[in-house]
Parts: structure tokens; C-alpha cells; sequence
């Protein structure tokens, strides 16, 4: 009887599911992405305040610009006005008003003859809640036409006088008499360095000492 050769037994691929150490890989491929995750978030972690604080430095050099735009607007005003301040209301939203004066950015208008935007700082919000502010009313820019306050005390003692009257006023001195300055603080925390710019009498603008 002749020999009948037994067929060749081909032996059966393994599924790549059951080679040893295919669920180890994805499993390190999954541990690899929660790592790579951790990472991001704690980067973003570090760098978000980072990134803030560079922005508002950014926004408070931007508001220092403006100042001295106004600055050199209020230079103009003063030498058509043979050197008087002007009279100014300097909280025109209240009412009944403050009195029947003008507003700093009324005053100025020759000059920077209605783009107002210099009289905006990018970091403008009224923070105390006693403002009783209306809704939607969130700025003093939107409330009082700027984000900068003509002094006060300028305003009710020196209008119509020179300019120069300020430094003999008790010893002053022109640059460290402020002029016009941010509302709030708009740039930290109040009474910290920085946190509000300041126009002062000699047109220079900086941080109050």
C-alpha cells in the first residue's frame, strides 16, 4: 500500500490580542496620555497668572499713555486760557449735579475734538457696590464719560486761578500735585504701588509718593 503523506499542519497566527505584551503597550500608551495631561493642566496652571499679570501691565502701561494724551491736551487748554484751570464737574453723573461746570472731558473737547477713547483705561470697572449703579452701567466711562477723575480738590479750590497758584498752596509742588487720576484702583489693590497712574501738574505721569 503506498505511502499517503499526512497533510501539513499550518499552525494559526496568534491575534494580535494575544500576544504577550500588546495589552501592556496600550495600557502604557494610556498611562503616557494621563501624563502628558497632568502636565498641560499644570502648565496652564503656572502660566494663566503669568499670563494675566502681563496683561494688566499691558493695560496699566496703555492707561499711562492716556494720561499723557490728556496730559498734553490740558498743555493746550492752559495756553489758551493764559495758564487758569478750568472749572470742572468732576462727578457729572450725580443729581442733582455737583454744579453746573463742564466736564473734564467737556472742557478738553477742542482738543481731542471727540475721540474720547483716551479717556477710557482698558481695566475701568467700579468696584464698590454703595455706587448704587444702573444695570448695564458698569464703567465710569459709560457713567461719567471717563475712566479719570479731575481732583477734586483742584476743582473746588483753583478754578479760574493760574496753574502755578498749586505749588504755593501750602508748599506744594507741581510734581507731586496730581491733576487727574483713575477713579478706583484700577490696576491692584488699593493703597498698593501701581495700582492706580496719576497726571500730576507738571504733565508727567507716574505713581503717587
Amino acid at each position: 500500500m503506498p505511502f499517503a503523506p499526512r497533510p501539513a499542519i499550518i499552525p494559526q497566527a496568534r491575534s494580535r490580542a494575544s500576544r504577550p505584551g500588546a495589552s501592556m503597550r496600550r495600557a502604557f500608551t494610556l498611562v503616557e496620555l494621563l501624563i502628558a495631561l497632568g502636565i498641560m493642566a499644570l502648565l496652564v496652571g503656572i502660566l494663566l497668572p503669568a499670563l494675566t499679570a502681563v496683561r494688566r501691565s499691558a493695560d496699566r502701561t496703555a492707561c499711562a499713555a492716556n494720561l499723557r494724551d490728556i496730559g498734553g491736551q490740558f498743555q493746550m487748554y492752559l495756553n489758551d486760557s493764559r495758564s487758569r484751570l478750568p472749572r470742572v464737574n468732576t462727578m457729572p453723573s450725580l443729581s442733582p449735579p455737583l454744579n453746573d461746570a463742564p466736564s473734564i472731558v467737556q472742557v478738553l473737547e477742542p482738543y481731542h475734538r471727540g475721540a474720547t477713547g483716551v479717556f477710557r483705561c482698558r481695566q475701568d470697572a467700579i468696584l464698590a457696590a454703595a455706587d448704587g449703579v444702573p444695570q448695564g452701567h458698569d464703567t465710569y466711562f459709560v457713567r461719567e464719560g471717563s475712566s479719570y477723575q479731575y481732583n477734586p480738590f483742584t476743582a473746588a479750590l483753583f478754578a479760574g486761578q493760574n496753574i502755578a497758584e498749586l505749588k504755593n498752596h501750602r508748599g506744594g509742588r507741581l510734581d507731586q500735585t496730581p491733576l487727574m487720576f483713575d477713579y478706583e484702583p484700577f490696576h491692584g489693590a488699593a493703597g498698593t504701588r501701581g495700582s492706580c497712574n496719576y497726571l500730576f501738574a507738571d504733565f508727567h505721569v507716574g505713581d503717587l509718593n
